[in-house]
């Protein structure tokens, strides 16, 4: 499941290996915009509000991966960003079920709706995982 994790979605950066190239430095640089660490992201179910700067990480973090940007979902990020390691279906419920979020505009709002967008791409499921991808990334 810690594999899964990490690879389906990024968003538990922190607490795993990640498989993207790019997403170690986008973290680190996230972090310390938002004014966290890895600690505070990896705590942030401990509490029904992870805080302002929690969701200011994972709104970086998403603009910066190409998942968000001008507080909407890119269409087509989620397959584009994750669709060689999870199923057709997995994209295709992702898709259908968190491009429907919608943000205000203002800044602090855009936080509130990069956090609402984390929370959807969790639901993605070990038996997401594509197999093939999957064996190729345990090989090393």
């Amino acid at each position: 499941m810690h594999f899964f994790a990490c690879c389906a979605l990024l968003l538990v950066v922190v607490t795993l290996p990640t498989c993207f190239v790019q997403a170690g430095p986008i973290k680190d640089q996230c972090m310390a915009a938002a004014g966290i660490t890895a600690q505070d992201v990896a705590n942030r179910h401990e509490t029904d509000d992870p805080g302002h700067s929690v969701k200011c990480f994972f709104r970086c973090f998403l603009e910066n991966i190409g998942i968000i940007a001008d507080n909407q979902i890119i269409p087509g990020a989620f397959d584009r960003v994750l669709g060689h390691i999870v199923t057709a279906e997995a994209v295709e419920r992702m898709e259908a079920t968190c491009n429907m979020i919608k943000s205000e505009t203002t800044h602090d709002e855009s936080c509130e709706f990069a956090w609402q967008i984390s929370e959807c791409y969790e639901g993605v499921r070990l038996s997401d995982v594509n197999k093939g991808q999957r064996t190729r990334n345990h090989r090393g």
